[in-house]
């Protein structure tokens, strides 16, 4: 997942270790998060975001129509309609 945590912490002056002393987690859970290889819960994503003063959709925003991420739209066609009354 792409995320902009490592944008907006250095935008605030914020080392890897403050950041993850306020959202209770250790430095190196922030560098996975960063790096992509940590998939944060809903709760850490949001208090991530408070702890940036950043909305959630700003830091991890969604992703986009070419993300390997998002399952393809698959079109339903309604069944053929039968004509056997038996």
């Amino acid at each position: 997942m792409k995320n902009r945590v490592q944008l907006f912490r250095k935008a605030k002056h914020c080392a890897q270790a403050d950041l993850a002393c306020h959202v209770g987690v250790n430095r190196e859970c922030i560098n996975a998060i960063e790096k992509g290889r940590f998939l944060p819960s809903i709760a850490l994503a949001y208090n991530i975001a408070a702890a940036l003063e950043r909305y959630v959709y700003e830091v991890f925003p969604p992703p986009g129509p070419n993300s390997a991420s998002v399952a393809p739209i698959v079109q339903l066609q309604p069944p053929a309609p039968s004509h056997n009354l038996a």
